[in-house]
């Protein structure tokens, strides 16, 4: 973790990133735009933001809208800004996450007070959280065909609903398992609250060292979630048709009887942007209902 202050970037251009904005959110998508234009940022967006910004923006579409800005905006939620991760990684550039969408569990803030902590975010510090990403190697027949990473998780299933998948998998070069189960996730700290959680994983810190191994609805009830050294190198071979990868939940990946996918801690991270007081335990707090005893009162929080 450390601090930065956003107002200090160069170039003083923000990129404004989205896959899609319903009119009612046209209102703070112009909000949000207004208050960085009169921080003094040059304002660039996705071409699906056109009709919410008009003249406000430029335009310009994939890595080509990270490369022209100091900070990618992602307007939406974690969805988007796992999108807008996968620009930023590759440039080093920060992700501030203003989440439009569901649960928002790895963005900033919402609606409220929207344009209040921009201004506050560009005048004064900001927090920022390094998060590791984790990828996968393709290898078929020796060679190395594809490379994919991702900010949350990276999935290994059948495209079809409840077909059982076999994988033999080997960890660090030593002999793991034969596993049989809808699927597998292999997910980073970030990622624990993603489908890692909704598969009955275990919550992480997002700084924590390690990674995640979480079985799909596997055939065998012994087989538990792993939780694995950051260093450590999952190997998988693939005796079946019919696999495919899928990074972030996006990127599907056909894969052919006798593949080798090599799962590990990739060398790309991301910085997200957070106010200065950012609490990500209250974030889990809020988002999954928890209940418990309130610090310094003794009463029971609602």
């Amino acid at each position: 973790m450390s601090a930065i202050r956003l107002g200090r970037l160069r170039p003083r251009a923000a990129a404004f990133f989205a896959y899609q904005a319903r009119p009612a959110q046209h209102p703070l998508l112009r909000e949000a735009a207004d208050a960085f234009i009169a921080g003094g940022f040059r304002v660039l967006a996705v071409p699906a933001l056109r009709q919410a910004l008009g003249r406000r923006a430029g335009y310009a579409a994939g890595p080509a809208l990270a490369r022209r800005a100091a900070l990618l905006v992602s307007l939406g939620g974690d969805g988007t800004l796992l999108g807008a991760a996968q620009l930023a990684a590759p440039l080093g550039r920060p992700v501030l996450g203003v989440n439009l969408g569901g649960l928002g569990f790895i963005t900033a803030f919402g609606p409220d007070a929207l344009a209040e902590r921009i201004r506050a975010l560009l005048s004064g510090p900001c927090r920022i959280e390094l998060r590791r990403m984790v990828r996968a190697e393709l290898l078929r027949k020796g060679r190395r065909l594809a490379v994919l990473d991702a900010l949350n998780d990276l999935v290994v299933a059948r495209p079809g609903v409840g077909r059982l998948a076999r994988m033999q998998a080997s960890v660090d070069g030593r002999f793991l398992a034969s596993f049989r189960a809808d699927g597998l996730v292999f997910s980073s700290p970030t990622g624990s609250t993603a489908y890692n959680l909704s598969v009955g994983g275990p919550m992480v810190d997002p700084s924590s060292p390690v990674l995640l191994l979480s079985l799909i609805s596997p055939h065998t009830l012994s087989h538990r979630p792993l939780v694995l050294p950051q260093a450590s190198v999952l190997e998988l071979e693939l005796p079946e048709p019919g696999l495919e990868l899928a990074a972030d939940g996006r990127r599907a990946l056909p894969l052919h009887v006798g593949d080798v996918l090599r799962l590990r801690r990739s060398p790309l991270s991301v910085d997200l942007a957070f106010a200065p007081d950012h609490d990500p335990w209250s974030v889990l707090r809020d988002k999954l209902g928890w209940q418990g005893a309130s610090a310094g009162t003794g009463g029971l929080r609602a």
